[in-house]
């Protein structure tokens, strides 16, 4: 009864405490009917919004009311909610996946497979390139320590020089040992087959790799040095004048029996070389014996003695067939030294000469390194609008002397191409007229400033500005100095002939 009473009171007071209000208003009661609703219905709650308490909001504010208007708070903020939002987003539908037939099943298996091989193929071409990388590396690498071995301060060290014990017996050999030692190469002392004889052999060493293009084997090389007494010679030479066809039966060559011809035949697999040491000095003091002889004679039989001995001496002429016949049918060449030191030069020239020899075919088998790959380098290359043929034709005029770019290019536009202008000289009916064909071609300029057209090549734009300095409006031609050189170039057949009389 009392609650009831204090209830009305509190309605009907006129100044209602603030305090209480709000603790009204933030509380709620929750019922069991409630709980049902919110599990019955669930979508509904959830679109409702929050629940605001609009009288405290109001009282914050310091908004004043009429209490006898204000309706019972707590039933207000019950059923006072904001309204749901007005564009909600539907909740997304399942898409319905059609089922996949077994062919395409199949398809798309054996689609993945071909892409899983492709990457298959894909890794292994790159680990294979990267494998054959990785050779080649280690190939260039043992070609360039090979390479060392046989560059030109190294190759003489693998090389031996072959002396036959023969060649000792004469005092002068020694010279030639000393030189192989200051030049410091390798020499061995070996009977050889050929008497007085010098061979070389190349010992490569432990370590040496095998060079692609370069058959290189521990092996005699193909040179032979054959050391020949002048008397000898001039025998062997006679006999050959007194015998000229002897050489030729058939189709084969004939040797003679104790000549020093027959070394060559006996070792065509060389290249055999004959020194002969001192012949001048063997043929002066052959004919100074024969004057002492027959100033000891008497004067028939001094002239009968100069008959014998004419016909059994070798002639200059009858040296110099020897020698071309040698050359020809043996390939052999006949070195005529004067000292044994010049042997001994030869011999380590010739050392040395055949060191290198393999170095020097490897590199003349090598392209240039500083040289580009075929069809790159382009001549001239476009400049402006001439490319081609036509920028080489006026490039080709204007390398004579005194003549601008203008003036060329007055020409090559008359006559794009070298054949037509020959075809102009063929129709032309005397050189006169030849001569003046290109005289009267008038060089284009401008008539503000006089100065001539501009060149397609912009490097030329310095050389036409310095033609600018002429006097504005006088007409300008080839004229006849430069038509009658263009034509001496095209027509002349002298290589020696001076196309400027000026220069």
């Amino acid at each position: 009864m009392e609650t009831k009473q204090e209830r009305e009171t509190g309605r009907s007071s006129p100044d209602p405490s603030p305090r209480k209000l709000i603790r009204r208003a933030a509380t709620w009661e929750i019922s069991d009917s409630d709980n049902e609703e919110e599990t019955n219905k669930p979508q509904t709650e959830s679109r409702k919004g929050p629940i605001v308490n609009i009288e405290a909001t109001d009282q914050l504010l310091g908004v004043q009311k009429d209490p006898a208007q204000q309706p019972d708070v707590e039933e207000k903020t019950k059923n006072l909610v904001l309204p749901p939002p007005t564009s909600t987003t539907p909740s997304p539908t399942r898409r319905s996946r059609k089922k996949k037939t077994p062919e395409q099943v199949a398809a798309e298996q054996e689609q993945a497979e071909e892409k899983k091989r492709q990457r298959e193929l894909k890794r292994q071409e790159k680990a294979q390139k990267k494998e054959l990388e990785k050779i080649e590396r280690e190939r260039r690498k043992e070609t360039n320590l090979a390479l060392k071995l046989l560059r030109p301060d190294q190759c003489g060290k693998y090389m031996v020089v072959k002396v036959d014990a023969g060649l000792l017996e004469d005092a002068g050999s020694e010279d030639v040992l000393e030189a192989l030692r200051v030049a410091e190469y390798n020499y061995s002392i070996e009977p050889h087959s050929v008497p007085q004889s010098i061979s070389w052999r190349r010992e490569m060493p432990a370590d040496w790799t095998c060079i692609e293009g370069m058959d290189m084997k521990e092996e005699e090389e193909d040179q032979l040095l054959v050391l020949v007494e002048p008397k000898s010679y001039l025998s062997s030479v006679r006999t050959y004048a007194q015998a000229p066809y002897y050489f030729c039966v058939g189709n084969e060559m004939e040797e003679i029996p104790g000549s020093v011809f027959s070394i060559p035949a006996k070792n065509p697999h060389k290249k055999v070389t004959l020194v002969i040491i001192g012949l001048q000095e063997y043929r002066w003091c052959e004919r100074l014996s024969r004057q002492i002889q027959r100033q000891s004679l008497d004067a028939a039989e001094g002239r009968d003695s100069n008959k014998d001995q004419s016909a059994t001496r070798a002639t200059r002429q009858q040296i110099q067939e020897a020698l071309v016949f040698l050359q020809l049918h043996y390939n052999t060449e006949v070195l005529c030294l004067d000292t044994w030191k010049e042997l001994g030069q030869h011999v380590c020239a010739v050392t040395k000469s055949i060191a290198q020899r393999p170095f020097r075919k490897h590199w003349e088998a090598q392209t240039f390194s500083f040289c580009t790959s075929a069809g790159s380098w382009r001549g001239w290359g476009p400049r402006g609008v001439l490319t081609g043929l036509p920028l080489t034709w006026r490039r080709q005029i204007q390398q004579l002397n005194r003549v601008s770019p203008a003036m060329a290019a007055v020409v090559s536009q008359a006559y794009p191409s070298p054949q037509l202008l020959m075809q102009a000289y063929s129709a032309c009916g005397s050189d006169r007229e030849r001569m003046s064909l290109l005289t009267d071609l008038r060089i284009p300029q401008d008539n503000n400033t006089g100065v001539t057209q501009k060149a397609e090549d912009p490097r030329e734009v310095a050389d036409i500005a310095q033609e600018g300095d002429q006097v504005p409006g006088r007409e300008r031609r080839i004229g006849p100095d430069l038509s009658r050189r263009i034509w001496l170039l095209m027509t002349s057949k002298n290589p020696e002939l001076v196309l400027d009389l000026n220069s």
